[in-house]
């Protein structure tokens, strides 16, 4: 962390009060169920729970202090704020404040996250003497990115952020925080729409993210010509560069723009043969989770876990890739779609007209719909192992797709 580990260090960045000794730390963490010895515990706040609520289980699991809105008399050392939402910001800004390396952040309506991993291998393979840092898993909403920020290191001299957004406004606060070097617009697609109403809504608000990229900083941005303009007017006195929409495999598109990005923003001169043979090695490296992740399910069946979310753009996506893979007779198990607003039926109809082009058989899990076909069966999520049982063949493929709500993931582990 680019603060000493003392808790009066900590406290007087952020202006709370250290009651009780003055220890060193581990780390900050906020869930007691993976925190360890010598961790300091935070007690946040969320709709649903109380962190405050576990700080026996906390001070019980080793954690040597605790950070607290609430006085805990003389049981351990602890710091007292007044609210550790902004206790946790004011100690992430001093953070950001003191790294002085190369910062890099994307975002878009895909494929924000394995971008973000394609990045980080290529300036790893391309910076070998320099350390380079990325965000975890996909911690990209205003949390995330605190708590990614706590976990840069005084030897992290690159580091790539990915920025997310369920409301407008939500890509400017964050760029703004984290005011990064380059930025990387991944494409503008059929997400968030419920508070982001239309897609010139979703370009305005990731689009933000251009604005608060540094003077003379590189942005790309794979979008359609229709939104250049706006993209444009967001990335004045920055080093622009567009890319256009493709109709390659998942890792492929994502890779290209990785590519683009780091070459632009650092001057690399690299041949076709190397960025090639790059390709190939990352395209067996780079694995994200739940995301066109490959599974062998039961009698060697192909599963394509695509679980971890869904909007129109991302099925679409998927069915293009599944379209050149081999296979005698190919599955799509379909859930809902969040957070597409007022035409969320008529989307959801788009997507189940488009996927009887691509598979044998859809089960839709869960969804509302009145297209029929006889490739079509609407069933409940406890059904899916059931319907899908008989087709379990080695010349089979199975995917699976919908938005995170619906949790599909636990679907696969069943089977």
């Amino acid at each position: 962390m680019l603060v000493e580990k003392k808790l009066s260090k900590i406290a007087k960045v952020a202006g709370a009060k250290l009651i009780g000794k003055d220890l060193g730390f581990n780390k900050i963490s906020t869930d007691t169920r993976t925190i360890k010895k010598g961790d300091i515990f935070l007690a946040l706040k969320g709709e649903n729970f109380d962190g405050h609520d576990f700080i026996e289980t906390a001070i019980e699991k080793g954690a040597s202090s605790i950070i607290s809105e609430r006085e805990l008399g003389d049981k351990i050392n602890y710091i007292k704020t007044k609210n550790n939402f902004k206790f946790l910001k004011l100690l992430a800004k001093k953070i950001r404040s003191n790294f002085k390396g190369t910062v890099f952040a994307i975002t878009g309506s895909n494929g924000k996250t394995s971008t973000k991993e394609i990045t980080y291998e290529l300036l790893n393979h391309y910076f070998k003497g320099k350390k380079v840092f990325k965000s975890p898993k996909n911690w990209n909403n205003e949390l995330g990115l605190y708590f990614s920020l706590l976990s840069l290191e005084t030897s992290h001299e690159i580091a790539v952020f990915e920025l997310g957004t369920n409301f407008p406004g939500e890509i400017f606060t964050l760029s703004d925080f984290l005011k990064p070097d380059h930025g990387v617009i991944t494409n503008i697609g059929h997400s968030h729409l419920e508070n982001l109403k239309s897609l010139e809504g979703v370009v305005n608000e990731k689009s933000d993210l251009f604005l608060n990229v540094k003077n003379h900083g590189s942005c790309i941005a794979r979008v359609e010509n229709k939104f250049r303009k706006i993209i444009t007017k967001k990335s004045e006195g920055k080093k622009l560069t567009f890319l256009s929409k493709t109709k390659k495999d998942i890792f492929s598109a994502n890779f290209d723009i990785s590519f683009k990005c780091i070459t632009n923003a650092l001057g690399l001169k690299i041949s076709t043969q190397e960025k090639n043979k790059l390709k190939k090695l990352l395209s067996e490296k780079v694995n994200v989770s739940g995301r066109m992740e490959r599974k062998i399910g039961p009698k060697k069946t192909t599963f394509l876990d695509d679980t971890y979310n869904a909007n129109p753009d991302s099925f679409l996506a998927a069915f293009e890739e599944i379209s050149s893979l081999d296979f005698k007779k190919k599955i799509c198990v379909m859930g809902k779609m969040g957070e597409l607003g007022a035409n969320s039926k008529k989307l959801h109809d788009k997507i189940i007209h488009k996927a009887l082009e691509y598979f044998d058989h859809i089960f839709c899990v869960e969804i509302n719909s009145r297209i029929i076909d006889r490739k079509i069966k609407y069933i409940s999520k406890n059904n899916v192992k059931k319907n899908i049982e008989n087709f379990f063949d080695e010349d089979t493929l199975i995917l699976f797709k919908a938005s995170r709500s619906v949790k599909m993931e636990t679907v696969i582990k069943d089977i």
